[in-house]
């Protein structure tokens, strides 16, 4: 799953748990089931950009410690070790992330991005709506 739309599920997890720790862990938890769906992953120097502009529009509209960035970055963060790997600083066999460490354990490859940028579009729309304001 490209990093950006891990980061938009990983927002809309945090928005719909609400409490920070959980929203971590809900947003790590969330990376290897979306690695398992059948997915298309664009070279890093293509989905860089587009991580840095999700997380930053999430950081923007709510907050550093958020639910919303919290699960976020949750869900990216088992992708520092594939980022390590391109950079050659890890093999690819020292993967350690279940969904990270074989072809069997992940999702197989399709041609279209168009399901990830529907999904992370919904997901982005649930973490950035707007609190029901009160009015009393």
């Amino acid at each position: 799953m490209m990093a950006w739309v891990h980061a938009a599920v990983g927002a809309a997890l945090g928005r719909l748990i609400g409490h920070q720790g959980k929203a971590f862990g809900a947003g790590v938890a969330s990376h290897a089931i979306c690695d398992l769906i059948p997915h298309r992953d664009l070279k890093p120097i293509q989905e860089a950009p587009l991580l840095a502009l999700a997380l930053g529009l999430i950081v923007w509209r709510k907050g550093l410690t958020s639910p919303e960035t919290l699960g976020a970055i949750g869900a990216v963060s088992p992708d520092t070790e594939n980022i390590a790997m391109h950079l050659g600083v890890i093999p690819k066999n020292a993967m350690l992330f279940p969904t990270h460490q074989g072809p069997t354990t992940h999702g197989r490859e399709v041609k279209s991005i168009t399901p990830q940028v529907a999904l992370a579009a919904v997901c982005l729309a649930v973490a950035l709506w707007p609190e029901k304001s009160s009015t009393k």
